[in-house]
């Protein structure tokens, strides 16, 4: 079971200085329910400003209802609760990823809007388990296999996950322990989506001696692994970026110059924050372009993230909006 003072601790470990302000997404599930009750009782012990944000993404019919309920369990506690609700229309399909989107939108924009230092969010062991696997499922690289990070920024907005050394039992254990209620998401045990048949995969994985410790002791050293690259990464912007404005312009020979995987990831970063993107190109995406640029074979140019990629008359490369998009310009890297 969780105990305040090691949340305690263990939130102390994570955030050198203490915030003025955080805010903690609930959606009234276990994870999110007891992240709120314990990071609310850090807060108050430190003398920080707390709010409690509950997205109803109107999927359901009983959203709004279980919206209401979790801000009840918040008066409870003397939590200050916010419902966002989205708005605008209502996916058919690839669900589960658009709703994620949105509701990280609303999130950050209220953090943003209130001058918030940090968002909590209630991510847990189990969870940092089976993202590795989806990630595997997905042929992806060392960044994918790293798992969630404890901090991490999005749309601008610091985020925390405080939740990724406790397992969901413990969790469950803690919220039994303060006789607090939660509500079961229905979608945890559709097994449409591949998450959960992972997740129903676990008796067979364990067999295997792949516990949440060795999983995790994998992904720390795939954390250290992706720190190295990240150096050279920081470097062949420094040196194959000739200029960064409207469009990027880079010197195709320098940028060649470095091992695939850091010409990858840095094609990856500058592309992503060319576009404003939340996420990067996937990566066959990446692998497909980094070929042609190898090649020289881009031809007229590529689109990719609502880019286009080619080369210029002196055979450095180009990214630029794509024809019919709005004009963005470049973060400076």
């Amino acid at each position: 079971m969780i105990k305040q003072d090691f949340f305690n601790s263990n939130l102390d470990s994570i955030l050198n200085v203490k915030p003025k302000s955080i805010a903690v997404a609930v959606s009234g599930g276990s994870d999110s329910m007891a992240l709120t009750i314990l990071s609310h009782n850090w807060a108050k012990k430190n003398g920080i400003d707390f709010t409690a944000l509950t997205v109803n993404h109107n999927l359901r019919p009983e959203a709004k209802a279980e919206a209401e309920t979790v801000g009840k369990w918040c008066e409870k506690y003397e939590i200050h609760h916010e419902i966002l609700t989205y708005m605008g229309k209502i996916p058919t399909s690839n669900i589960e990823a658009i709703a994620r989107e949105y509701r990280y939108k609303l999130l950050t924009d209220y953090v943003k809007n209130n001058a918030i230092d940090y968002l909590f969010i209630a991510h847990n062991q189990d969870e940092q388990k089976e993202t590795f696997f989806l990630n595997l499922s997905r042929g992806s690289g060392i960044y994918g296999l790293c798992g969630m990070p404890v901090l991490t920024e999005r749309l601008g907005v610091k985020i925390v996950r405080p939740m990724l050394n406790f397992t969901k039992s413990e969790i469950k254990e803690f919220l039994t322990s303060v006789s607090q209620e939660w509500i079961e998401d229905p979608s945890n045990s559709d097994t449409k989506y591949k998450r959960v048949r992972i997740r129903n995969l676990k008796e067979l994985i364990d067999t295997l001696g792949l516990s949440n410790k060795r999983l995790i002791d994998t992904m720390n050293n795939m954390e250290r692994v992706r720190d190295a690259v990240e150096f050279f990464v920081d470097e062949c912007l420094k040196k194959s970026i000739i200029s960064n404005g409207v469009r990027v312009i880079i010197d195709k020979d320098e940028l060649l110059y470095y091992p695939s995987e850091v010409v990858l990831r840095t094609l990856a970063k500058i592309i992503k924050d060319f576009s404003s993107s939340t996420y990067p190109p996937r990566f066959e995406s990446l692998e497909n372009l980094y070929a042609k640029i190898k090649e020289g074979s881009l031809g007229k140019g590529i689109t990719l993230s609502n880019t286009k990629i080619s080369f210029d008359k002196a055979k450095n490369i180009v990214i630029e909006p794509e024809v019919g998009r709005g004009k963005k310009t470049a973060g400076k890297m």
